[in-house]
């Protein structure tokens, strides 16, 4: 999610010296370096099959699906379906950056080419004009409240310096600001729970 300058600005000395040369792109050069293909879209897809789809994609719409009840499946994702299409030669799933070019072609006779060719649509909100707006004051907390900072795995200068950064439209930062943020709730809701003091059961209650 990060460039590679941005992280290593963001880390603490101290953080990066624990990561002890790990890099996140490990992961991808892991499964890539694994995939059953030489050719490299497929060596893409795999990785894309082992990390994005249920770290990410897949388990949003099921928590999203879950959380107001419905049943959701994904047809194109069934395994006797998708080991076919999986063979399939890779110039018939990109063809001229066009993704899934075969089964967009077998829909044509279905489906109007304005639905069909239309330019894909992601669930994305507008978090770099919130995080200026509704939102300023929410992030430029995270650089200055306790727990982002006794965490001590960034560098909390720079933590600033994105925020100042992304506010004053100079660069937007909505993507890092949005996981510092998020990661800066969870420690606080740990925080809130570990200084609970513990319940006692009373008979009969």
């Amino acid at each position: 999610m990060l460039n590679d300058g941005l992280r290593r600005r963001l880390f603490s000395d101290a953080m990066k010296r624990d990561l002890q040369g790990y890099h996140a792109l490990d992961v991808l050069r892991y499964h890539m370096d694994r995939a059953p293909t030489d050719n490299h879209l497929s060596r893409v897809q795999y990785a894309d099959f082992k990390t994005y789809l249920p770290g990410d994609i897949l388990t949003k719409v099921d928590r999203a699906s879950m959380a107001t009840s419905l049943e959701v499946r994904v047809p194109i994702l069934d395994h006797e379906f998708l080991g076919w299409a999986v063979s399939l030669p890779p110039g018939l799933r990109l063809r001229n950056r066009e993704g899934k070019y075969i089964f967009k072609k077998a829909l044509e006779p279905h489906v109007p080419d304005e639905v069909l060719y239309r330019p894909k649509m992601g669930f994305a909100v507008p978090l770099a004009d919130w995080f200026r707006g509704p939102l300023r004051e929410r992030i430029r907390a995270v650089a200055t409240e306790p727990a982002l900072a006794d965490a001590g795995i960034f560098e909390m200068g720079y933590v600033s310096t994105l925020v100042d950064q992304h506010q004053s439209g100079a660069r937007d930062h909505s993507a890092a600001l949005w996981a510092l943020v998020m990661f800066e709730s969870f420690l606080r809701q740990v925080h809130t729970a570990t200084a609970e003091p513990p319940r006692v059961a009373v008979a009969g209650s």
